[in-house]
């Protein structure tokens, strides 16, 4: 599973919609990005505001970064 359903915000939960709709993993987002996947986590789950992960997740998404993260 991309991540447990504990403590999920509305924007992390649209997040995870997108990226099954998207056949997509986590772990995709993190190699391409060359970082570990629980870095994508932490970015998705609020917990990371890295700007360099936020755009690698909207890219892996095909979505534009304000599309996503509403910023």
């Amino acid at each position: 599973m991309f991540f447990s359903m504990v403590n999920i915000t509305e924007k992390a939960m649209k997040i995870k919609v997108e990226v099954l709709k998207k056949r997509i993993s986590g772990a995709a987002i993190a190699k391409k990005a060359g970082v570990d996947r629980s870095a994508i986590y932490h970015v998705i789950s609020g917990r990371s505001k890295s700007k360099k992960l936020r755009q690698a997740i909207a890219d892996a998404l095909g979505m534009s970064y304000n599309e996503v993260w509403g910023e």
